[in-house]
Parts: structure tokens; sequence; C-alpha cells
């Protein structure tokens, strides 16, 4: 049984098979309308969510499954022992995806489950954004996957972390322009970190502006968690980030002149990682990264439950 977290133990060949799963089934979205008949899948959200509960329930309704919505704050789960919650409802469904605050419940949870699990978003991964942006990569460009060049400009966090993986596992060259990584940051991972050190096609530079030549994609991603962007008690740190962070905000005079494609895993703060000039500039895939976010889930889940059993 394959749990999807953090995605260290899964192969190049594995990921390959997921991806190719997405673009089949994009490409003949009626060949798979009962590919997962009668299964079901429970989603259970403790972090706010647009796409990610779009995707998912749309992407099992068009594969001919069902899912279940579960809010953390309506439910047992914030009464109960998690891996009780997570055994019972294991018992009544297919598979199951959650979307956390922390990757240590997601971690109680897939050693409690009888049934696959998917890490939604926490606060040190993002898997499914990953496999989407590669999907979105693989879909914009005639060049090979490993001959293309994604520059990565902002912060690290659950979103550069998958894209480390992703980036070592299927060979296409990463470039973190961000400041350094904190060891106390909730989304710290010694492993990625050592992956970073280790490999010939991830580097990591403390300006942008180094590696934007040669860049076939740009890609930002919020600088404040989505749960504290409007909490007045951040107020302080907030500013603070700000000012941290501005060298590496995708912008107009970064970007003049480059021949690369922008990319952003939303939700979007205007003037913060982003001007909304280049949301919506000639050069932006950002709204067909987002709307991949249905054919990649589509592939993994048709992977986790059909794929993986078929002779």
């Amino acid at each position: 049984m394959h749990h999807i977290n953090d995605l260290l133990n899964f192969s190049t060949a594995d990921l390959t098979e997921i991806l190719d799963c997405a673009i089949k089934i994009k490409a003949s979205p009626e060949d798979y309308r009962d590919a997962l008949s009668h299964q079901s899948l429970a989603m259970l959200f403790q972090k706010t969510s647009t796409r990610t509960r779009v995707s998912f329930e749309v992407a099992m309704t068009e594969l001919g499954g069902h899912a279940i919505y579960m809010d953390w704050q309506t439910s047992n789960f914030i009464l109960t022992d998690l891996a009780y919650e997570i055994e019972y409802l294991s018992r009544n469904v297919q598979v199951i995806m959650a979307r956390l605050l922390s990757n240590d419940d997601f971690q109680i949870m897939a050693d409690a489950s009888q049934v696959p699990m998917i890490n939604g978003c926490c606060d040190r991964y993002h898997p499914c954004q990953a496999l989407t942006d590669v999907l979105t990569m693989i879909e914009h460009s005639e060049k090979p996957l490993p001959d293309l060049h994604l520059l990565y400009s902002g912060v690290q966090n659950n979103v550069s972390n998958s894209l480390i993986l992703m980036a070592d596992r299927l060979g296409f060259s990463l470039t973190l322009a961000t400041p350094e990584p904190e060891i106390r940051a909730a989304s710290f991972d010694p492993r990625l970190q050592a992956i970073t050190q280790d490999s010939e096609k991830i580097n990591h530079v403390d300006d942008p502006r180094i590696a934007i030549d040669g860049a076939d994609f740009i890609y930002t991603d919020t600088w404040i968690d989505m749960q504290f962007f409007n909490d007045p008690e951040k107020k302080a740190e907030k500013a603070a980030l700000l000012t941290k962070m501005q060298p590496f905000q995708v912008n107009e005079s970064l970007i003049e002149g480059h021949d690369l494609m922008i990319m952003h895993d939303m939700p979007i703060h205007n003037d913060y990682e982003i001007t909304p000039g280049l949301v919506r500039d000639p050069r932006s895939i950002i709204f067909n990264q987002a709307a991949n976010r249905l054919h990649a889930q589509k592939g993994l889940l048709y992977w986790l439950l059909n794929a993986q059993t078929s002779p």
C-alpha cells in the first residue's frame, strides 16, 4: 500500500507512471468515466482550501467515484484520538486525502489507515502540487523534461521541498533562489537539504537574477502561510518577512527581456510574491497550472486505486 506524503520512497518509474496516467486521462477523459466506479474518497480539511477540494472532488466524480468532504472542526477529529478516527474512516472508503497543518498528524494517520493516504498539503510537503507543476512544465515546452530549467524564487517551504524531490527523481534542473533555509522552520527537512547539496541538477542562490538567464520557467509561492495571512497577531512578523523577501519578488524588472513562463500555485497575494501585471502577462501559465490540479489528481487517484492492481 502506497501513501503519498514526502515521495521519498517513490522511484523515478513510480512518478513517471503517475504523470503518464494524468496525461492519458486528460487526453481521453471519456475512456475513464467508470475507472473508479463504486469507490470513495474521504477528504479531510484542517487547512483552508480552494484548488485541493475542487480538484479532488471533481476528479473522483469524473472517474465515476464519490468524494466525501469532512471539516476537521465540525467532526470528531477534534474530540478523540486521531488514530482511532482514521482507522474507522479507512474502513469505509478506498482512499483518504488530508490537508493538514502538521505533517506529524499525517504520519499518525498513515500508520493507522487501512487504505492509501494522500497528503493534500501540510507544513512540510505538497506532493500533489509538485506533480501538477511537472505536468504543466511537460505540456508547455517542446524540450524533454531533463533539459528544462525551473527557477523557484521565494521561500523554501512545502512546495519547494516537493519540487526538490521531483527534480531529483525526474532529472530537470531546479534553482532555488531563496534566503538560507532555517533549521528551526516547520518546513525544514534535512533529507531534502542533503539532496540539494549533492545533486548536480539542483542549486541554491541568494538572488534570482543570478539564475534568470536560461530559465524556462520561473515559479513563486505565497510568502506567508495562508492560515496566517489575515491574522492581526502576525502583523509585525508579516511586516518583517515582507522586507526580507522583497528581493525575491517576481516582477517586471526581474523577467524583462527573458523568454520564460511564469508559474504560481495560488492563492496569489498581489504585490507580495508577484506583481499583478505578471499574473496576466502573456508569459503567465498560472491558470493553466491551477487547472492541471484536476488532471494530476485524476492521474494520482487512478494510479493508486486502479493501475496498481491491474494485471
